[in-house]
């Protein structure tokens, strides 16, 4: 058999134009490789194809097949950061082959980094309570390009105390309890890629107060005489006995978030004993000078509610003292009222003060405004509760002007047997001039009873006040606005429905009485005797029901008195 044969020679492929070409940087973990392919066969009868096969640090990720002159290309994924080589060969469907020169390139993701200028606490700064919130602004460039996810540590005294991470440009924050005081903090920063350098800021040191002043009450000058000054804990430890010189108290060494109790002796100024909650609270001891016009007073503390034993309750007297141009309240004396339940002291006379006490176990309650008018003993109650109860409502309160006090006193008590209660927000102001306020609070958190005690001035006690308060029950408001009256509200022994069942009873009951004859005189009756129970609080009956049923008896009255006469 003839057989022709067609005799050619192949030429090997051609690679131009590599990409990258060398030193490239890549901000992602991707990187897209390309050549141009070349083959004199491509547009010859017999036509070729060529594979392209790219490989990376040695390794082949890929390759693509061509019939026509071109550019070829392959990613790369996944890559860690730092340097990288590929290549590229080619083969042509006759067994040509060529292999491209080495090429390298780079993959560097971005480095976290961390405002410094927002660190906070700052270096040098100190401490204003008993938590200190750690941040940092902290951002990244790969959030742009590739996405990141970054861990932020926070490092307190070499120890990591908290982390928390981002998964785009923000602040980081912890919140960090120091408890001894001073410490040095700062923020290490990684991301996902791990470039193996940390990102660390710089160290912050910071401190807790830890020196309280001393200060004439009056004059608010810094007294530099010779202070004698003793310090104990609230648990009853005894700190230190010191000399004070130069007008201030070292506290290095105390817990600065506990309380503690100072008594200062210092000539020409009188013997204070001043209880503070805690020095971040309050970093002056205000003494009062003993040529000023000073009375002696006893505050003997009676508990109703069984929550503030004498010897673990702490009593504080503050008074209005100005700083910066503010004023603000500050202790100036107090202390545990001890076994027998009496705390002693001497004040400004006619100046008002504010009483707080606190328990061990937290427990505080505002008992109200005190004018130290003369030498006296003055009995704190808490958790008298005799009080009326708005209709619907399980809680009782009232609000009276007592007359028995020398001055006469305002008292507000609320009571709330279930403990349902988490905030009471009252104000007292003038009747028909809102803006004549006498005090208000604001209480927050369980509250099951509240009492307030304002002395009064003799204008004062003939103002007609109105109380207006609104508690927050099981996370619903009432709301109560009612004139002050002159006396106590009533108390009866009887459980509130029973004596509202009662009260109903007696009006009909009173009316019952009256024989057909003697209607319009049971009417009148009926409803005197319905206004009388109302008064008091037994039964809630609306004043336009009385008012009504009291014009139709006054009618019927007129009208047996005309057919009379």
């Amino acid at each position: 058999m003839d057989r022709e044969f067609v005799r050619f020679t192949n030429h090997a492929p051609t690679v131009l134009n590599d990409s990258p070409s060398g030193g490239e940087v890549s901000r992602t973990s991707d990187m897209t490789l390309s050549v141009d392919v070349l083959d004199t066969e491509f547009n010859t009868t017999q036509g070729d194809s060529v594979t392209a096969e790219f490989f990376v640090d040695g390794t082949k990720i890929g390759e693509t097949t061509t019939s026509d002159a071109g550019t070829v290309s392959a990613t790369a994924t996944g890559l860690a950061d730092g340097n990288h080589t590929w290549y590229v060969k080619l083969t042509d469907a006759y067994g040509g082959s060529i292999t491209s020169s080495t090429r390298n390139f780079e993959v560097a993701h971005f480095d976290p980094v961390i405002n410094a200028s927002s660190l906070s606490p700052e270096d040098g700064s100190q401490l204003t309570s008993q938590t200190a919130n750690l941040s940092a602004d902290v951002s990244d460039g790969d959030f742009q390009f590739d996405g990141d996810s970054i861990t932020a540590e926070f490092v307190v005294d070499g120890s990591v105390v908290g982390t928390e991470s981002l998964t785009s440009n923000g602040t980081v924050s912890h919140t960090y309890n120091p408890g001894t005081g001073s410490f040095d903090w700062h923020i290490r920063v990684s991301d996902q890629y791990g470039s193996g350098t940390d990102t660390t800021s710089p160290t912050q040191s910071v401190s807790s107060p830890s020196t309280v002043y001393i200060r004439n009450v009056s004059s608010g000058a810094l007294i530099t005489e010779t202070a004698s000054v003793e310090a104990r804990l609230f648990t009853g430890k005894e700190v230190f006995e010191k000399t004070a010189t130069d007008g201030t108290i070292d506290l290095t060494g105390v817990p600065p978030g506990q309380g503690y109790v100072l008594q200062l002796r210092v000539d020409d100024y009188v013997l204070r004993t001043i209880a503070i909650r805690s020095i971040y609270e309050q970093q002056t001891a205000y003494l009062l000078p003993e040529n000023e016009s000073n009375v002696y007073n006893e505050f003997r503390l009676v508990d109703n509610t069984n929550e503030f034993d004498t010897s673990e309750t702490v009593l504080y007297v503050e008074r209005p003292i100005e700083k910066n141009g503010t004023l603000r309240w500050r202790t100036v004396t107090g202390d545990y009222f001890g076994s027998d339940g009496i705390f002693k002291t001497t004040l400004a006379k006619d100046q008002r003060y504010r009483l707080t006490i606190e328990s061990n176990d937290g427990d505080r309650r505002e008992l109200g405004s005190y004018i130290a008018a003369a030498n006296t003993s003055a009995t704190l109650t808490v958790g008298e509760i005799v009080w009326k109860s708005p209709s619907g409502d399980t809680f009782q309160w009232d609000a009276y002007i007592d007359q028995q006090d020398d001055p006469h006193v305002l008292k507000f008590v609320y009571s709330d047997p279930k403990d349902q209660t988490t905030a009471l927000n009252m104000t007292v102001f003038e009747r028909g001039n809102r803006s004549n306020v006498l005090y208000q609070t604001n209480q927050t958190g369980s509250i099951s009873s509240y009492q307030r005690t304002e002395p009064l001035s003799a204008g004062e006690t003939n103002t007609q006040w109105v109380v207006n308060f609104t508690a927050v029950r099981n996370g619903s408001e009432r709301t109560v606005q009612e004139p002050i009256s002159g006396v106590a509200g009533i108390n009866p022994p009887v459980d509130q429905r029973w004596l509202t069942l009662g009260g109903y009873l007696l009006v009909i009951g009173v009316g019952a009485l009256f024989p057909s004859t003697m209607s319009r005189v049971g009417a009148v009756t009926t409803v005197a005797v319905a206004t009388g129970v109302s008064w008091l609080g037994i039964v809630p009956i609306p004043i336009e029901v009385i008012g009504l049923g009291g014009a139709i008896a006054l009618l019927g009255v007129v009208a047996e008195f005309n057919s009379r006469y």
